[in-house]
C-alpha cells in the first residue's frame, strides 16, 4: 500500500484532484493522509471537505488531521451557535479568510450575517460538522509521525500540547533535535523553490499554493519518497467580491 501525503489545500479542490489523478490515486489501495488546513483562502472548501468526509466514510484507513483553520472554524461555529453577542472567535476566523469557506456553502454569506449562516451550516451539514469537530491532531505510522504544524521535541510525540500541534512554528522549525522517526507537517508555507523542505528531522509539505507557490503531494512507496507538484488552478482561485 502506498502512502500519499498532502497538506494545506486551502479550498484548492481542482488542484488537489489534478495531483491525485497524476499519481493514480486509488482509494481502495492507497492510504491518503491529509495534514489539515483543507479550508479557507481558496474558493472550493465545500468540495474539499466533502471529498475527505466521503472518502473516510467509504474507506476508514485514510487519515485526516485537524489544521489550525479547521480549529478556527470549529471555535467560530461554537460561538455563533451558543452566543448572540460574542464575536471574538468569529472575528479571528474571518481575519484568516474564513468568509471564503462560508461562501463556498452559502454564496450570500457576509461578515454581517455570518452568525445566521454558521447556524444554517450546523443544521444543513450535521454529519460534516461532527466530523470536523472530531478530527484527530496527530498520526503515527511505522516509519513517520504526522501532524499539522509541528511538535515540541522536548515532549514525547503522544504527549504534545494541542496548540503546538496546530499552530507552532518556532522553535520547531529551527530545531535540530530528532525523534526516532521524521515528522511530516505543513502549516508554514515554503514560498520559494523547491516549495517544500526535507530536513534530517522533518519534512514540510506546505508549498504555499494559495500564495503563488505549489500544492505538493508526497508519495511514499517502501523506501522510495517522491514529490508531485502543481500550481493552483484558476477554478480554485478566490475572487474577492
Amino acid at each position: 500500500m502506498r502512502t500519499i501525503v498532502i497538506s494545506d489545500i486551502h479550498g484548492s479542490y481542482y488542484t488537489m484532484k489534478k495531483l491525485l489523478n497524476e499519481v493514480d490515486f486509488e482509494a481502495d489501495k492507497d492510504k491518503l493522509i491529509c495534514l489539515g488546513d483543507m479550508c479557507d483562502r481558496g474558493k472550493n472548501t465545500k468540495l474539499v471537505w466533502e471529498f475527505f468526509y466521503n472518502l473516510q466514510k467509504e474507506y476508514s484507513h485514510h487519515v485526516v488531521l485537524l489544521g489550525n483553520h479547521e480549529d478556527m472554524f470549529n471555535l467560530a461555529m461554537k460561538e455563533a451557535m451558543y452566543s448572540d453577542y460574542l464575536v471574538v472567535r468569529q472575528d479571528h476566523y474571518f481575519r484568516n479568510s474564513g468568509l471564503t469557506t462560508l461562501q463556498s456553502f452559502y454564496e450570500d454569506a457576509t461578515v454581517e450575517n455570518r452568525r445566521k449562516y454558521f447556524r444554517k451550516f450546523a443544521r444543513d451539514y450535521r454529519g460534516l460538522r461532527k466530523w470536523l469537530k472530531n478530527l484527530p491532531t496527530r498520526y503515527e505510522s511505522n516509519e513517520f509521525y504526522f501532524v499539522h504544524a509541528g511538535i515540541d521535541y522536548d515532549k514525547y510525540f503522544w504527549n504534545q500540547n494541542h496548540r503546538d500541534m496546530i499552530w507552532i512554528r518556532e522553535p520547531f522549525l529551527s530545531s535540530e533535535k530528532k525523534y526516532d522517526k521524521k515528522v511530516f507537517h505543513g502549516h508554514s508555507p515554503v514560498k520559494v523553490e523547491p516549495y517544500y523542505e526535507i530536513k534530517d528531522n522533518r519534512i514540510n509539505v506546505d508549498g504555499g499554493c494559495v500564495y503563488g507557490g505549489k500544492l505538493n503531494i508526497i508519495v511514499i512507496e517502501g523506501s522510495n519518497v517522491s514529490i508531485k507538484q502543481s500550481q493552483i488552478l484558476n477554478d480554485d482561485v478566490y475572487v474577492k467580491k
